[in-house]
């Protein structure tokens, strides 16, 4: 058995990072103004956040076909046997559907599970994946593993820009207009809960109480932080990810919460300003 790992920039990872980790990547795509960039090779978060503060409405697609049969057809000359893939939602994508049909031609293994999420948690589960791999654990073994942690895992992310929701598809324009003249800010959530799609999970007057009603969901599904990872994300909204991180250490004291930047594919449809919380239950074995 030859085994290999692979996630999208769903992660949060570039091409680069990945490899660090032992994983093999492939980069979802970033279309601004018909020109196509492949996320986190030729494209930076930083890069797409100075696109849309400049006033582009970028859009997004699943990785090049052309470079995902490439990846299996050079598997299938490296004798690779197995592979386990760790993408971004089904709900959000068709990634994973077409990286399987991939392998399928070539009759190499895939050992896959839908997150029904992205970003940070897709970050971790891939990472965690990896070196479970490095440790020789069998591929059906780390899906079960992943598959434990996802069914124990939630996200919750807060736009301010409404407008650009509503630009994206994600809000009708007369809900952004009234949104943003009374100032809701509706908390979405990305999980299992919601099949993996983005879903409207409350409605609550002004940023600051958002964010509060955000880490208020976290803290009620979380009660023993030891089995968690903790994560805050924002896409140039620094202080409202300090808040939210002044929320979560009040009430479970000095505890490692990673901070991340919103990846490209995502901030794409949530605009600047954004602020998300995610949780996920630890990987045995990592």
């Amino acid at each position: 058995m030859k085994v290999k790992v692979i996630t999208d920039s769903g992660s949060g990872l570039t091409k680069e990072q990945a490899a660090e980790y032992g994983l093999d990547f492939l980069p979802l795509q970033v279309i601004i103004e018909d020109k196509a960039y492949l996320d986190g090779i030729d494209l930076t978060v930083e890069e797409l956040y100075d696109f849309i503060d400049r006033g582009f409405l970028p859009q997004t697609s699943m990785p090049p076909l052309g470079m995902i049969e490439e990846k299996f057809d050079q598997y299938k000359e490296e004798g690779v046997t197995d592979v386990v893939l760790i993408t971004l939602s089904s709900g959000l994508s068709g990634t994973n559907q077409a990286i399987q049909a991939s392998a399928k031609w070539r009759g190499i293994k895939m050992h896959t599970l839908d997150i029904y999420t992205t970003l940070a948690v897709e970050r971790y589960l891939a990472i965690s994946a990896a070196k479970l791999a490095q440790d020789n654990v069998h591929p059906d073994e780390i899906v079960a593993r992943l598959k434990d942690s996802v069914d124990n895992s939630q996200g919750f992310l807060i736009c301010q820009d409404l407008d650009h929701l509503s630009r994206g598809g994600r809000l009708t324009p007369m809900a952004a207009k009234l949104g943003g003249m009374l100032k809701i800010r509706p908390i979405l959530e990305v999980s299992k809960n919601t099949e993996g799609k983005v879903d409207v999970c409350d409605k609550v007057r002004t940023t600051s109480k958002a964010v509060k009603k955000a880490c208020s969901l976290a803290i009620k599904a979380v009660k023993d932080i030891k089995d968690y990872e903790l994560f805050v994300m924002d896409s140039r909204d620094e202080q409202e990810a300090l808040n939210m991180l002044e929320e979560l250490h009040a009430e479970y004291g000095d505890i490692t919460i990673q901070r991340q930047p919103i990846c490209a594919v995502i901030a794409a449809h949530t605009g600047l300003h954004a602020v998300a919380v995610q949780y996920v239950k630890k990987v045995k074995g990592v």
